[in-house]
């Protein structure tokens, strides 16, 4: 049982670090290719990595997927995975491959076409790399898998950087991914010390369909869900605004995926400690919900409100039509990191079906309002999913209040201080914007405003938290019972 305690520990560590890393690495090296490429080389490249994520989501997982959650797997059903993953993945290569030509004036870019080829052998390597990825996530090798990941981003990014600097243009975006995931096979291969077999089974595939289904159909929606956004961009208005969203996307997704999605990981033995008892499924909601709007927020009001400075001085003045863009998908994911949050606890309650059913809704708006108001450009597609998810945040909170029986003056009490401070920092850098004197450098800009934000927020939220905490549990005390909980384990 220690021992097993023990890897489960170690596993989450190496998982988080996996997580931080390859964020942090991978937006270290998009900033410096930004500097290099135009919008439009992001925009072909995006367009070609919604093809390997689909891929990836709705097939290879699916695949993967049953074995990973099965009783105990052998070395025989992990060579089963690999032979399925492997045929698949050759007939999606030779698909993307062969059918880049018609893609490219469907999207009338011709300069789409040796994208999607070059990209096409990602699809391979990811398909032959999902069975290794699958017997070492099952024996808990997380340490392998971060160094994997760093390892191959890193090296990717370095190549790609010097070949954009040399001149390639949209291929050095391409042998950066390649490499990556080249790379990452290699690794993953040496450090498994396992060769599989070509198993065909029928008796496997029947077993596993319905799982492997199951999984297919999930992973379109969510595919559907995080990408969705991006598809319908590239389609309706072309690659120079899809590399121009994919940058505001990744500077304000970035936040969430860090911080949010960590918080969702703390939220699921919170909830899980609490069993029925729905008084403590409610504390324990309020407290995960208070400290990541507490981390979350100050940091996308911050990106919203300097969006512009910003921009130019990360990626250079070619982006800046990224940056009202920037403040929209800012809230976007300000409402996104409480949904995901109210969806975890939905499936604790067993109403596994409501955040599915509030998913396609809100896919269902964004797709409609992208549809008619993208003629107002990127900054109305932009709009049209935020304001989705506005019409369906409503529907989700007020069903969940309902099923926890939680009062809106509980939800005040413990949101009060980020909220409060958030909104105090935003009035507090628009006035900062507007006495500033011209002629201020961005760098100077955004260091003033992240010397205000670090004084204003935190003492808004004092102020605001101070009597509010001593009725509502205390935050501080959520993170001192975790940490009392690993150490019991």
């Amino acid at each position: 049982m220690n021992q097993k305690s023990s890897g489960l520990a170690s596993g989450s560590i190496w998982s988080i670090i996996d997580n931080l890393a390859q964020q942090a690495i991978s937006f270290v090296i998009f900033a410096v290719l930004a500097r290099f490429l135009a919008p439009d080389a992001f925009g072909l490249l995006t367009v070609a990595h919604l093809f390997i994520l689909f891929t990836r989501l709705v097939v290879f997982d699916a695949i993967a997927m049953p074995v990973i959650r099965g009783g105990a797997p052998d070395d025989r059903l992990y060579s089963w995975v690999f032979t399925c993953c492997a045929a698949v993945a050759l007939l999606l290569t030779a698909l993307m491959f062969f059918s880049a030509g018609a893609v490219s004036s469907m999207y009338r870019a011709p300069e789409l076409k040796p994208v999607l080829q070059g990209m096409s052998l990602s699809v391979l390597f990811f398909g032959l790399v999902r069975a290794y990825e699958a017997r070492l996530v099952r024996k808990m090798m997380f340490r392998q898998l971060a160094v994997r990941s760093i390892g191959s981003v890193l090296t990717g990014g370095v190549v790609g950087i010097a070949l954009a600097a040399s001149g390639w243009g949209p291929m050095s975006l391409v042998v950066q991914q390649v490499t990556a995931s080249g790379l990452a096979l290699v690794l993953v291969v040496a450090q498994s010390r396992w060769l599989p077999r070509i198993v065909f089974d029928r008796g496997l595939s029947r077993k596993y369909w319905n799982d492997i289904r199951q999984v297919g159909l999930s992973g379109v929606l969510s595919f559907a869900n995080t990408n969705g956004d991006s598809l319908l961009v590239s389609i309706f208005l072309g690659p120079y605004a899809t590399g121009l969203y994919n940058l505001a996307k990744r500077v304000t997704s970035s936040v969430y995926l860090v911080i949010a999605s960590s918080m969702q990981k703390v939220a699921l033995p919170v909830f899980s400690d609490a069993g029925a008892d729905l008084s403590a499924l409610s504390r324990g909601y309020l407290k995960i919900v208070g400290i990541t709007l507490f981390c979350v927020a100050p940091l996308l009001c911050f990106q919203a409100v300097l969006a512009e400075p910003l921009v130019a001085a990360v990626f250079g003045a070619k982006w800046l039509p990224a940056a009202p863009i920037v403040g929209v998908l800012a809230l976007l994911y300000l409402l996104s990191s409480i949904v995901h949050l109210n969806d975890y606890l939905f499936f604790s309650l067993g109403r596994n079906r409501v955040p599915v059913l509030l998913g396609i809704a809100q896919l269902a708006l964004a797709t409609l309002l992208a549809v008619n108001f993208y003629h107002y450009g990127l900054l109305g597609m932009s709009l049209s999913f935020c304001g989705a998810y506005l019409l369906v945040f409503p529907i989700s909170q007020i069903l969940l209040n309902r099923a926890l029986g939680l009062k809106l003056r509980a939800m005040w009490y413990a949101l009060a201080p980020p909220l409060v401070g958030s909104l105090i920092l935003v009035l507090g850098l628009l006035l900062y914007l507007s006495l500033i004197p011209p002629g201020l450098g961005n760098a100077a800009l955004v260091a003033g405003g992240v010397f205000i934000a670090c004084f204003l927020y935190p003492f808004m939220v004092a102020v605001t938290g101070w009597r509010i905490r001593a009725v509502n549990a205390s935050w501080h005390g959520l993170l001192l019972s975790a940490m009392r909980l690993g150490r019991m384990r």
